[in-house]
């Protein structure tokens, strides 16, 4: 079943700390109820993520997942290159600067090879993308400081 969620929010944090945040891969647990472990694989030669290994839980069973990261001035964008449940697709973050906040436009498209109701895959699907919308904006509101990272102070 394809499944495809669009959601614009604002964030308080400027563009560059919010892009800084959505970075910090190895924390998406943190933040994404779909994931329960991210393991940086390769970075770019700005030092951002290239390809991730991470743990998804799908409508209640685990899938392993490699992600494919590419990354522009504004924009985050992923795919999932490999899966041990045949999922596919991606999304992106899109980051823009805007008079109440920092705009953001999240994007995902997935199939997903679950045999259930067509209906009831969609409505799951969409709260578990409303639930990690909400998780982000506190994340990179208060990011980097989190439960598992802590600054330097110099």
């Amino acid at each position: 079943m394809r499944t495809k969620t669009d959601i614009r929010f604002v964030v308080d944090s400027d563009p560059a700390q919010v892009l800084d945040a959505l970075a910090a891969v190895e924390m998406l647990p943190e933040w994404s109820t779909s994931y329960q472990d991210a393991r940086v694989a390769t970075r770019d030669d700005e030092g951002r993520p290239r390809r991730v290994f991470v743990k998804a839980e799908l409508m209640g069973s685990s899938d392993l997942q490699v992600l494919e990261y590419d990354w522009d001035d504004n924009r985050t964008s992923w795919t999932v290159t490999d899966s041990t449940r045949g999922v596919k697709g991606g999304g992106w973050f899109e980051v823009t600067e805007g008079a109440d906040g920092t705009e953001v436009w999240y994007h995902v498209e997935l199939y997903l090879p679950i045999p259930m109701p067509g209906f009831l895959i969609k409505r799951t699907v969409r709260k578990a993308n409303e639930a990690v919308v909400q998780n982000f904006i506190e994340f990179a509101d208060r990011y980097p400081e989190s439960d598992s990272y802590q600054t330097e102070s110099v």
